[in-house]
Formats: C-alpha cells, sequence, structure tokens
C-alpha cells in the first residue's frame, strides 16, 4: 500500500477555492500554485513496521540499521540486544523456554544447511519476530518465530564494503563486500564475507566438582581447567539474480556457498584434592572440522486469472563435514593411558518447496493457501580407535564404526485469510496442517520411525481503538494458536561414545528413537500505542500449555551415566512483557536529541513432573533491556549505549539434576563518525563493564549428591568497522 501526502491543508484549499472565484489573475496564479504543489506530491511506501502494525498478526520488526548499531558481524550477536530474545553461548531464543523452542527462518523457509552466523549482515533486511506465528510458517515453534528477510536486489547499481577489527581474547576480523546491479530487465546481486577468528571461546574455564554423603561430608573433590585455542577461517558467497517482466511476471535465483575450517587445540587438566582419583588427570585434544554447504532456491512469480498471485519456490541444498578427532588421555603419572582417534563425516542433502495462491485486497479479504513440503537426508559415519596401554605395557586397540541414517520428510497444507472488517480493524485466520516422517537406522541401531500430524488452528484479531485516539494509534491484539516441537536428530540417532572420565555430571549421550513430539497451545493478548505524540509503549502477555514435554534424563547403564532426552509430563508457561520509546525531548524541553528505550520481560514456568519450587523450563525468568542514542547537531556523531541484565534461578533439568545460572548484567557502548554520506567508522565495545559470569550444577544419587561450579574469567570485546558505499 501507499500513502499519499499532499503538501497543504483544507484551509488552504478553501481560501484558494475563494480566491478563484472572483479574480482571473488570481485564478491564474492560483493555477500556477496548483502545478507547483502538484510535483510536491510526494509518494511513499509504507516501512515494515508500520504494516506490521496494521497487520492481524501479531510481530515485531527489527530494521537493519537496529540491528547494525553497535556494529555486530554476525546476527546472533546483533539480536542479543532485542528485547524478549536471549542468545547464550550463540544460540538465539525467545524469553521464557529453551532454545528448542525457537524456530529459526530463512525468508519464511527453514534453513537449508546454512549457518545462520556466515550470513552477511549486509545481506539482512530486517528479522521479523513473531509470537504465534503464521500459518505460512512453520508451526514447528512454541515459543514463536524469528524470520530473517534478506533484501531484495536494489534498482539501481551500487557497492558496499565493510571491514571489521575486532579484539576480545584474541583479534579477529571479517571482511563484507557487497555489489548489485541492472541490465534490462535482469537484477543482480553477489555478496562475499570473509573472515578469521581466533579463540572466541575466551579465557580459560575453571571448575571445581566436589561429592558429598548423606551426612554432608566430601567423599571426593578434584578440579579442572580448560583452555582451548582456535583459528578459525570462514568464507560466504551469495550470489542473486533475478528476471523482472513489466507485466509483473518475475524468475529469481538466490543461492549460498560456505566453507569453513575450524581447527581447535584443547587442554583440560584435573587437580585431585580429595578421595580416588579419577583415571585421566590431563588430556590433550585435537579437532579439525571442514564444512561446507551450499544451497539454491529458484522463484517464480506470477499473476493468473484476475486477483490471484502464484508464487513457487523450489531448493536444493547440500552439506559436506569431515571432522578428525584426538584424545591424548594421561593419568597423574604422566603415564599415556589412552589414545583414541575419531573420524566422522557427514553427508546431508535435501529439496524443498513451497506454492503459495494469494488473493490481495478481494473485498477487504487477503487470502493466501498452499503447501510446503520438504525432504532432508543425514548420513554420518563415525570410525573410532583406541589404543589403551595396560599396566604391564601392553596396548589393545580396539575399533568401532557406527554408521546411522536418518530422513526427515515434511508436508503441510495451508490457508490464511486476513479480513479487514473495519477500516482499521482485522482478524487473521489460519489453519495449518502439518505432518511430520522420521525414519532412522544403522548398523548399531534397531530400524525405528515415527510420524506425527499436526493440526494448528491460528486465530489473531487487531481492534483498533478511535474512541481513545482519532489516528487509531491504539490497539488491541487477541491470538490463539497451536504449536509442536520435533526431536532432533541428535536426540534420535547420535552415535554414542563413551567418555573416559564418565561420571554423573560428566555423562555420555544416548539416542531416544522413540522421542514424540511435543505440542502446544498459545494464547497471547496486547495493547499497543504508536502515535504522534511520538511516545510508543506495548503491552503483552502470552500464556502456554505444552504436552509430552522434552526432559533430559540422566541413567545409569551397567555401571556407565548416560544422558537421554525423554517424554515427561506437561509444562505451563506464562509471560507478560512491556517495552516504551520515546525521545527525551518529550519530557525535557530543552534536553539533547537523546532516543530512549526500556523493556522489561517477566516470565514464570513449572514442569508438572518435577518437585517445586525449581521445575522451570527455563533458568532465566526476568530481563530488562535498555538502551538510549544521541546524535550531534553541529557534528556528524552518533553515540548510544545498551545495558541488559537477566536474572538466573535454581533450575531442575530433571530429578537428578540441578543448575545455577548466575545473574548478567552487560553493558555495550558505541560511537559512530560519518566523513560523509557514504563513508563512516564505527567504535563498539561489549560487555564495558567485563563482568564475570559462574554457573553451577548439581547431580543427586541415593547416597550421594555432586556439585559443579563453573567460572570464566570476564574480557570486554572491542570491534572498530569502516563501511563505505560507492
Amino acid at each position: 500500500m501507499k500513502n499519499i501526502l499532499i503538501a497543504n491543508c483544507l484551509s488552504t484549499k478553501l481560501a484558494c477555492a475563494l480566491l478563484l472565484s472572483f479574480s482571473p489573475g488570481i485564478q491564474a496564479q492560483s493555477a500556477g500554485q496548483q502545478v507547483q504543489q502538484a510535483q510536491q506530491v510526494e509518494v511513499k511506501a509504507k516501512s515494515a513496521t508500520e504494516n506490521a502494525q496494521r497487520d492481524a498478526s501479531a510481530k515485531i520488526v527489527v530494521a537493519n540499521a537496529e540491528l547494525m548499531r553497535f556494529g555486530d558481524t554476525s546476527i546472533s550477536d546483533a539480536m542479543k540486544r532485542v528485547p524478549g530474545v536471549i542468545v547464550s553461548n550463540g544460540v538465539i531464543q525467545l524469553m521464557g523456554m529453551g532454545a528448542q523452542y525457537t524456530q529459526i527462518l530463512l525468508d519464511g523457509e527453514p534453513l537449508r544447511s546454512t549457518n545462520i552466523d556466515h550470513i552477511p549482515m549486509s545481506m539482512i533486511d530486517r528479522v521479523e519476530i513473531y509470537r504465534l506465528g503464521s500459518a505460512e510458517f512453520s508451526s514447528a515453534a512454541i515459543a514463536g518465530t524469528i524470520n530473517i528477510i534478506l533484501k531484495k536486489i536494489p534498482r539501481e547499481a551500487q557497492q558496499q564494503i565493510k571491514l571489521s577489527v575486532s579484539d576480545a581474547y584474541l583479534p579477529a576480523a571479517k571482511l563484507d563486500w557487497r555489489g548489485s546491479g541492472t541490465r534490462d530487465k535482469i537484477s543482480y546481486a553477489l555478496s562475499i564475507a570473509a573472515g578469521v577468528d581466533r579463540n572466541a571461546f575466551g579465557p580459560p574455564k575453571i571448575s571445581s566438582v566436589n561429592v558429598r554423603d548423606a551426612n554432608n561430608v566430601i567423599v571426593n573433590e578434584y578440579e579442572t581447567r580448560f583452555e582451548s585455542k582456535f583459528k578459525s577461517k570462514m568464507i560466504s558467497i551469495n550470489p542473486k539474480i533475478q528476471y523482472k517482466a513489466p507485466d509483473g511476471f518475475n524468475v529469481g535465483l538466490d543461492s549460498g556457498f560456505t566453507f569453513y575450517n575450524f581447527p581447535v587445540e584443547i587442554v583440560e587438566d584435573y587437580k585431585f584434592l580429595v578421595g580416588d582419583p579419577l583415571p585421566v588427570a590431563h588430556e590433550k585434544v585435537r579437532v579439525n572440522d571442514y564444512t561446507k554447504s551450499a544451497y539454491s532456491t529458484f522463484r517464480i512469480g506470477d499473476r493468473m486469472w484476475k486477483d490471484v498471485n502464484v508464487d513457487l519456490t523450489l531448493g536444493v541444498n547440500g552439506g559436506y563435514t569431515k571432522n578428525y578427532l584426538n584424545q591424548l588421555h594421561f593419568t597423574q603419572d604422566a603415564i599415556l593411558a589412552l589414545d583414541r582417534n575419531i573420524n566422522r563425516v557427514r553427508r546431508s542433502g535435501g529439496f524443498d518447496s513451497t506454492l503459495k495462491l494469494r488473493t490481495p485486497g478481494f473485498e477487504n479479504h487477503d487470502i493466501v493457501g498452499g503447501w510446503n513440503g520438504s525432504s532432508q537426508v543425514v548420513n554420518e559415519r563415525s570410525i573410532s580407535v583406541d589404543r589403551e596401554a595396560s599396566s604391564d605395557g601392553i596396548t589393545t586397540n580396539i575399533a568401532n564404526d557406527q554408521i546411522t541414517r536418518s530422513v526427515v520428510s515434511r508436508l503441510a497444507l495451508f490457508v490464511q485469510d486476513d479480513w479487514r472488517f473495519q477500516k482499521n480493524s482485522s482478524v487473521s485466520l489460519g489453519l495449518r496442517w502439518e505432518a511430520v516422517r522420521v525414519e532412522t537406522e544403522g548398523n548399531q541401531l534397531l530400524p525405528g520411525q515415527f510420524s506425527a500430524n499436526v493440526w494448528s488452528p491460528i486465530v489473531q484479531t487487531l481492534w483498533q481503538l478511535p474512541q481513545l485516539n482519532p489516528d487509531n494509534t491504539d490497539r488491541i491484539r487477541i491470538g490463539v494458536a497451536r504449536s509442536y516441537n520435533a526431536p532432533t536428530n541428535f536426540q534420535l540417532v547420535n552415535p554414542g561414545f563413551k567418555l573416559v572420565n564418565n561420571s554423573i555430571e560428566n555423562p555420555n549421550d544416548l539416542a531416544n528413537p522413540r522421542l514424540k513430539p511435543e505440542l502446544a497451545w498459545s494464547l497471547e493478548a496486547a495493547y499497543e500505542h504508536n502515535g504522534a505524540d511520538k511516545w510508543n509503549y506495548n503491552v503483552r502477555s502470552v500464556f502456554r500449555k505444552i504436552e509430552d514435554l522434552h526432559r533430559q534424563d540422566i541413567i545409569n547403564i551397567d555401571g556407565d551415566w548416560w544422558k537421554q532426552y525423554v517424554n515427561a509430563g506437561h509444562a505451563i508457561s506464562k509471560t507478560i512483557s512491556i517495552d516504551t520509546q520515546f525521545p527525551l525531548k518529550r519530557l525535557i524541553e530543552n534536553a539533547p536529541e537523546l532516543n530512549v528505550s526500556f523493556a522489561v520481560s517477566k516470565n514464570w514456568t513449572s514442569v508438572s513432573n518435577l518437585p517445586h519450587p525449581d521445575n522451570r523450563l527455563s533458568p532465566i525468568t526476568l530481563t530488562v533491556n535498555s538502551s538510549i542514542d544521541y546524535t550531534a547537531k553541529d557534528l556528524p556523531v552518533s553515540l548510544g549505549a545498551s545495558l541488559r541484565y537477566r536474572d538466573g534461578n535454581p533450575f531442575m533439568v530433571s530429578s537428578s539434576q540441578r543448575q545455577l545460572h548466575q545473574a548478567q548484567t552487560n553493558l555495550d557502548v558505541y560511537g559512530l563518525w560519518k566523513f560523509d554520506k557514504k563513508t563512516q567508522l564505527r567504535l563498539s565495545i561489549d560487555n564495558a563493564l567485563k563482568r564475570a559470569y559462574a554457573n553451577s550444577f548439581e547431580f543427586y544419587q541415593s547416597k550421594f549428591t555432586t556439585s559443579k561450579i563453573e567460572t570464566k574469567a570476564p574480557y570486554r570485546l572491542i570491534r572498530l568497522n569502516f563501511e563505505h558505499n560507492f
């Protein structure tokens, strides 16, 4: 939709009409003025944020300019400052629930063998956050959906280059170039990103473990020091080409190719203080991970009949990962006890397709329907060779060859009607049927398969309140949706390896081919205000109930400890959030050019089969985000800061495992200098307060309690970005 802004008012029009009726001369002069005024007519398309405010489907839009304020080079780093979003160890999740409940999409489609942090930031146009989802997207998103929208090809030829250098624990650098052009009806764009990173894991991590008996007496105690060194290298190439005819027919091809090398050296030392030592006191680990991935998406768009638009996408993807691992395990006497070598090769490939038929603006109804289909095959082979040395000096070789294969197929049919029943109020009625089938097999696994199909009704309403505000900037939203969470390949078919220092706090991984998907109902209500008074505020609440909950259980099998995901009970999640944005001048007339934003989210969760009061879905129950931005009048300078807080609470992972995460406070600052319209320099500091962070864990047995505390030295990330457009 387009908004026509005319630079005159009603009183001016009436005055001109009266003058024209009295004098021909004035009439001629006035006609000239009208011509001049007609030339000042401006056609302006609504922004994605403005459209989101009028859509019945509840979503939050984060523009590229907001994502790039602090000069982040990856989307996960940029998203950590978005209210309601939590980024932990590089994984994005929505407030109140774990990362496995948040769906990440790329242009509305599941990720195709793509790591989102390898997508150049210059390619991202915006991020849309759906709290309930949409019938057009997969309903495998109990906590919500984060949809990353890539930029379209610009109409005019342009180029952009960004160079980022940073230093945290060790220096890193990234170069990002994007160019585009047009020729007749063909437009094209190419993005290339290359980076080198060193030791993003940061300083050494120290762990302290003790085991207490029923009388609270320490029977075993030791400390570990974990230190890693790596130098990762990455290059990403993303070409895009499109043909667009005057009648609206268009064809496009989007592709991505990524090459990633990740060599790591790890040293872990054990210091035994009380009780019997573990078999291994010193470990040296070398890992070399080499990954190649590619995807291509072919898009066709056209208009059929009179008011029906057709969009068809066909996508293919493939990935290859080769991983080599060497572990050297030494006793307290510096004797090599075990030399383990593991070679893993993982090949994946698949295809997907989406067909959408859309009738925009048909008698106040925007109707879309169609189907999604995909199939993904993963073949993995892992060959391990253990060379064990006994006390008499005899070496024993133990070889193990594991082969696994999994096929995940999805099919969905959907229809959605966005009905605008009043001038600015609407309802979105969506229904999605989605089927998932998983087949697994392996030379050390029994063949397994399960299938599930879910009907997902999604109803969302938007009510404008003109009686409160004549500009229709006050709104009420109410929505309900059903969603699910399917098991991952790792949970179903991961090859199990026994750890040398196996214990209840250091268990092996065990697959569960019989794991069922989780099902959930969600209810949302919100009040929003976005007015001409330059004061924006929103109040939102979401209630969710989850059945067949996935929980991690720790079990003992023949003296070895294993962790496995199982279905256990149900969970309840309740969230309320409040956010506001305003310029400081709204409160103080002579205040500087400062824009202020503040957001707070509170979450309550409970799990049915775990004891109170720590039976939570997530250890984080409260987040507070605040930011301030300043733009100088007489200098091409912008400054800003982001202060974030999230609490930490005891968290029962299972009946035998409890975690406690420390609360975190982070301050990020930036400064931007614009040399001209095309060139700018940005300096940013993440974690300026240099706050440390620690986790603790407790594991329960019948007669013993094991406690583990992990601490990591703090460090700041200093980044310098240079950007030039030409």
